[in-house]
């Protein structure tokens, strides 16, 4: 057991070393200190609750409500920042979910992702912001 929490141990440093993961943590970092940003999802996250409470309630979502959830969206999609910040998540998933594949693979005695595809390539996946 020593072996196998030594190996993780290593591994998460790796993966902490990693430039994906470093850039991730640098905007979330920057995103904690961008008031606008924060604000900007903040109002869009009451928003979403307030319109699923109204769902859950069986109650209408107003026309009003609908066009303030499409501009804080654009506001959202066109703010400089988090879409760094969202295509560095996108980065760091990615290098995550090659990670996940490749101990799978070590699991049922699979060649690893790695070694099968090449060990430079990544496959593009959705981006969702994570706000931890």
């Amino acid at each position: 057991m020593n072996e196998i929490l030594a190996t993780a141990h290593r591994l998460g440093t790796l993966i902490g070393s990693h430039p994906a993961v470093a850039s991730y943590r640098e905007l979330t970092r920057q995103l904690d200190l961008d008031i606008s940003a924060r604000s900007l999802l903040g109002q869009f996250e009451q928003l979403m609750e307030m319109l699923a409470q109204k769902e859950a309630n069986m109650q209408p979502i107003e026309i009003a409500e609908k066009q303030q959830m499409q501009t804080l969206q654009q506001s959202i999609q066109m703010h400089p920042l988090i879409k760094k910040l969202s295509l560095a998540e996108r980065d760091y998933r990615l290098v995550m979910q090659k990670v996940q594949e490749t101990i799978n693979g070590g699991l049922t005695g699979q060649a690893a992702p790695a070694e099968a595809a090449g060990a430079g390539e990544v496959a593009a996946a959705p981006s969702k912001i994570i706000l931890e």
